[in-house]
């Protein structure tokens, strides 16, 4: 039946892309260059951004006091020309370039800094990393101030950021952070401008959506925001008073998304996309396979510095006592599902850390399959053989089919090695997340991209109070070590405490079942489209993407059919197009 029902949904879809190409008006190799992302945008609200796709977005509209080095990540001068580190690493100070404007034209000033970085640490704001900015000396006392003490509250002086004249920005760290630069080319350090948002404050210091949305959107990065259709399209340009705009070489420049993989990949194969930011998991083993056998030269893939886990609701029976979570992970064999589920080049977890992605710092052993002893801590919380344990409600976002397949690997395997019962909901990407932040699961499907190359990037996730620890996991131990951790000024030191950290994390309460170290990449022809580079944080940059001179007579992408498809074949061998 699949086959029978194939070969027409293509069809359809590659009609879908056709059309959808005519509607944004790109052709291949001419006019915008169409980058489609993995999901759709949520926001262009640097203060509000978790999901890559924003990230990404943040990244061509904004920059900040630093930016990356495309290939290695470094820090380099950004919107600060240089800068100052004092001899203890607590003060930092910052020269502003004379030349730094906003996309209208206005000069980009220390105070635009001071603004978005108040903006950030109020908590009417929400913003979900509002835990980087803590780094700064007062900066969590003055949120704590205006989240528990109302009638208490702290002056923004007390925090130790502060102007000196337009274009001298002077910040004191709470503690030396080594990592502090690259925190500062991430979107919740990039400036505001105050003056066009204005127009959209309310009363108590929110601002309405609508200072995101064309025309409104004043940036101070590559591009400038001119055009958004929501769950297709943003549109943008070169901003012509960008400082370094001679970089800036693609003339417009289209971040499209499409409701799921498939069409996606169909639309890039058509030619309708340029790039895609990630290769489909459901086919990516059939592409793969075909780029080792010398027929595609468009995929760009490796081990990121990214981990996916299984979720745990911990504020509520069965799941807040750590013997039931270490027994379902003692019960799954990673190996198998990276081996016959996945079937891409990633590596089991049994740690939330990628192993020997950072330099200096040594993983904990992690928690191994095991399932005599499962069975057994199961007994020991009240539930031998599953008895009395209710069924889970286990969620996983539908945008990839590989998060339902890895979901039903495990959940036969707790099935058959425990008696644990599970439903599995596959829900919509802005559903699933709803329920995530309001605790509507159980177990669920997560993953997460390192924001800086530093352990705190996962360990933070589980502090608490930590907007982003979802699993509603508090441990007053595991707090503790990470304060001691943030206070170390030795590194050895420091990384030996986020080390007894993890390990408590992943052999003692595991809030997290670690499965594997994931892969992922881009989709591109090299001869048609440059700037484009490859780095362990899949940070990409879209300030240097341009078409190449001679990317005339490149065909599109690749070949017009789903890897692994019969009825695809089929069809194109009797077009005579079959290779």
């Amino acid at each position: 039946m699949k086959r029978t029902l194939l070969a027409p949904t293509l069809l359809l879809l590659l009609l879908g892309a056709a059309c959808y190409r005519l509607t944004i008006g790109s052709a291949p190799g001419r006019g915008a260059i169409v980058f489609c992302e993995a999901g759709q945008i949520h926001t262009l609200d640097p203060a509000k951004m978790t999901w890559m796709q924003d990230i990404r977005a943040a990244l061509a509209l904004w920059e900040g006091l630093v930016r990356y080095n495309p290939r290695t990540l470094a820090p380099l001068p950004g919107i600060a020309r240089s800068w100052r580190i004092s001899s203890n690493r607590l003060t930092y100070t910052f020269h502003i370039r004379r030349r730094a404007r906003w996309s209208n034209g206005a000069a980009v000033t220390a105070n635009d800094f001071l603004f978005a970085w108040k903006r950030m640490l109020h908590p009417a704001t929400g913003a979900g990393y509002v835990m980087m900015l803590f780094h700064i000396a007062g900066a969590k006392a003055y949120f704590d101030s205006l989240a528990r003490h109302p009638g208490e509250r702290l002056s923004f002086a007390t925090v130790g950021a502060r102007a000196l004249g337009r274009r001298t920005l002077v910040v004191h760290l709470a503690h030396p952070c080594t990592y502090f630069l690259d925190l500062l080319a991430f979107p919740p350090f990039f400036p505001l401008n105050a003056r066009s948002m204005q127009p959209f404050a309310y009363r108590r210091g929110g601002y309405q959506p609508r200072w995101t949305r064309p025309p409104h959107l004043v940036t101070d990065g590559p591009y400038e925001l001119i055009g958004w259709k929501f769950h297709q399209y943003l549109l943008l340009r070169p901003n012509p008073y960008f400082w370094d705009r001679r970089t800036v070489r693609c003339r417009r420049l289209r971040i499209a998304n499409y409701p799921d993989a498939e069409s996606a990949f169909l639309a890039y194969q058509s030619g309708a996309v340029d790039v895609l930011s990630f290769v489909p998991s459901d086919f990516a083993h059939a592409l793969l396979r075909e780029q080792r056998l010398g027929l595609r030269h468009d995929v760009h893939y490796r081990l990121v510095f990214g981990s996916y886990y299984y979720l745990f609701n911990c504020r509520h029976k069965p799941l807040n006592n750590p013997q039931v979570r270490i027994a379902l992970a003692l019960a799954i064999n990673k190996r198998e599902i990276v081996r016959d589920v996945t079937r891409l080049p990633e590596r089991p977890l049994n740690v939330l850390v990628p192993p020997g992605s950072i330099p200096g710092y040594r993983s904990p052993r992690g928690l191994r399959m095991n399932i005599a002893a499962a069975r057994k801590l199961l007994a020991a919380a009240g539930y031998p053989d599953g008895h009395g344990l209710r069924r889970l409600k286990f969620l996983t976002d539908n945008a990839a089919a590989i998060n339902g397949r890895i979901a039903q690997a495990v959940q036969e395997m707790w099935r058959k090695e425990l008696g644990v019962r599970i439903r599995i909901n596959e829900e919509e990407t802005k559903v699933f997340h709803q329920d995530m932040v309001h605790g509507n699961y159980d177990i669920a499907s997560a993953g997460w991209y390192g924001d800086y190359m530093d352990p705190t990037t996962w360990l933070d996730l589980f502090r608490t109070g930590n907007p982003n620890n979802l699993s509603g996991f508090s441990s007053r131990r595991y707090d503790l070590l990470l304060r001691r951790a943030g206070r170390s000024v030795h590194s050895a030191e420091r990384f030996a405490l986020l080390r007894r950290a993890e390990k408590l994390l992943v052999e003692k309460y595991l809030p997290a079942i670690p499965l594997f170290q994931a892969g992922d990449g881009l989709m591109y022809h090299p001869a048609r489209l440059g700037g484009l580079s490859m780095n362990v944080r899949m940070i990409t940059l879209l300030q240097y993407i341009h078409w190449r001179r001679d990317r005339q007579g490149i065909p599109p992408a690749g070949r017009t059919r789903i890897p692994g498809s019969t009825a695809a074949k089929e069809r194109q061998r009797q077009a005579g197009t079959q290779p």
